[in-house]
């Protein structure tokens, strides 16, 4: 038992010393960051995030370093980065708009079918680990509604109890599954260079479809040794050279 215990100490104890590191590295760089000192802001904060390490202000403030260097596509990639864990962070989403602002790219979306727009939100009201788990906590109920069924007197309630929590059980996990299905083919992307032309195909020799610039959101669909197939929002798809875009 002492050792369980000193084990437990010592893994308190290096989470601990981890999370101080973390949080001296986080200020050195706001530090940097408030001299004008960009470059070496971004060298802590990407410190940071190399121990895997993430989070809203991190991103934002990396976004904000990269935009002060007059980077625009690192200064878009890490505000999307925010925005993906705070959709709702007033801050990120009006710095991400005016660091667009620099995009020569710019494109008409195409509206989608309200079906499908009432089934997208649906899939992304929660995210697939949520769904998974609300398909657990559904399936509980069908267990309990059929022990109900099974050894007690409330036959009917344990019944009805089962039917939904299996039928809603397996609607969640569809949705699980359906929603990282959708996570693993529709992954943003930003073009990290200045200009990438976009092929017909996922070879150097293919006709040239269209070309992207720097900052170009895109969503990567596919992926071909090298290569990756990217949809745009007004439909247009094509094979991009995948060290020329970064995924979000």
């Amino acid at each position: 038992m002492r050792k369980v215990w000193g084990f437990l100490i010592i893994l308190f104890t290096a989470a601990s010393l981890n999370a101080q590191g973390l949080e001296a590295d986080f200020e050195k760089a706001n530090a940097a960051y408030k001299a004008e000192k960009y470059l070496e802001a971004l060298e802590h904060y990407q410190a940071i995030r190399k121990q895997g390490y993430e989070s809203v202000a991190l991103y934002f403030n990396m976004g904000n370093a990269y935009y002060k260097l007059g980077q625009t596509a690192p200064a878009i990639l890490n505000y999307e980065r925010a925005a993906q864990l705070d959709p709702y962070d007033e801050d990120v989403q009006q710095n991400l708009k005016i660091a667009q602002q620099g995009v020569i790219d710019r494109f008409e979306t195409m509206p989608k079918p309200l079906v499908r727009t009432a089934y997208l939100g649906l899939l992304q009201l929660l995210s697939p680990d949520a769904w998974a788990l609300s398909a657990l906590l559904f399936l509980g109920l069908m267990a309990v509604g059929l022990a109900l069924y099974l050894f007690s007197a409330w036959r009917r309630p344990g019944f009805i109890l089962g039917f939904f929590g299996l039928l809603l059980g397996v609607i969640a996990l569809s949705l699980a599954y359906a929603h990282d299905s959708y996570n693993r083919h529709h992954k943003p992307a930003i073009v990290m260079v200045p200009s990438s032309y976009v092929k017909t195909a996922p070879s150097p020799s293919a006709e040239d479809a269209f070309i992207l610039h720097e900052g170009t959101k895109a969503q990567v669909t596919d992926y071909l040794e090298g290569w990756k197939k990217i949809r745009l929002p007004d439909g247009k798809i094509g094979w991009i050279e995948a060290e020329d875009i970064t995924e979000v």
